[in-house]
């Protein structure tokens, strides 16, 4: 496999270090995969917060950022077929990181690398339910749409400009359509990669039970902690998130 890096519109967006002199050190990759509708700019602002000892890349699938020229995919395995050869292509141990939606990507993509004998070091869901638990179906039309939007606490500001519509749904309505049809193989074996789930203590969507059940598709170390907020706290209490993330590395 060859990776689309440098040739322009990238699956990938990579974070420098802070002190770039200290890159030797570099310990871990994390691998980052946004929410439904979200980019590698919601992880921004984790550089100044991580330690230099972990480089960050994030990930643009199509249809968004610099690739919103790019039709968005709407099914996982293509998403994962997208961005796979790029990941391989990284150095250092890898840690994935994936936020709702984006934490089904880095289950599959956990699979995939385990295939190709580069498993990752960790596996680090944040605000999802376990994937292929709940019967998901994708959503009918834009009102749906909206109402999902709402009940995960996003807030529904730009909801009310047309071309903030214009440019979300779509990307929302790929994103819902490839998580509501993905089926994890019923053969397909356990990871044994340590797992780490958080949820949000106010998140409504994702109980610390909805987050539990992740145990069922794990047969390695497993581990389930709260951080202050709703369902987008990876960016509303950062420094929380990235504090649980480092101390599970650390363990």
């Amino acid at each position: 496999m060859q990776s689309n890096a440098g040739r322009g519109n990238a699956p990938l967006r990579h974070f420098g270090l802070r002190n770039p002199g200290t890159g030797d050190v570099t310990r871990a990759t994390l691998v980052c995969f946004p929410c439904a509708g979200g980019g590698a700019t919601g992880f921004a602002s984790w550089r100044r917060l991580l330690p230099d000892q972990l480089d960050l890349y994030a990930h643009v699938a199509p249809g968004r950022e610099e690739r919103g020229r790019e039709a968005s995919l709407s099914s996982v395995d293509e998403l994962i077929d997208d961005v796979l050869p790029d990941v391989l292509a990284l150095s250092g141990p890898l840690v994935l990181v994936g936020h709702s939606f984006g934490a089904g990507l880095a289950y599959e993509l956990t699979h995939r690398l385990t295939l190709a004998g580069r498993p990752p070091i960790r596996l680090v869901v944040l605000a999802s339910v376990a994937t292929g638990a709940t019967k998901l179906r994708p959503p009918r039309d834009d009102h749906e749409i909206e109402l999902l939007w709402k009940r995960l606490g996003a807030n529904p500001a730009g909801l009310a400009h047309p071309g903030f519509r214009e440019w979300l749904f779509p990307v929302l309505r790929a994103d819902f359509t490839a998580q509501a049809a993905y089926r994890p193989p019923l053969s397909r074996a356990h990871i044994t990669t340590p797992v780490t789930v958080m949820y949000g203590d106010e998140d409504s969507v994702v109980t610390a039970d909805e987050a539990s059940i992740w145990r069922t598709l794990c047969a390695g170390p497993f581990e389930v902690t709260p951080v202050p907020g709703g369902h987008f706290f990876p960016q509303t209490s950062t420094a929380a998130t990235i504090g649980e993330l480092v101390h599970a590395l650390e363990r």
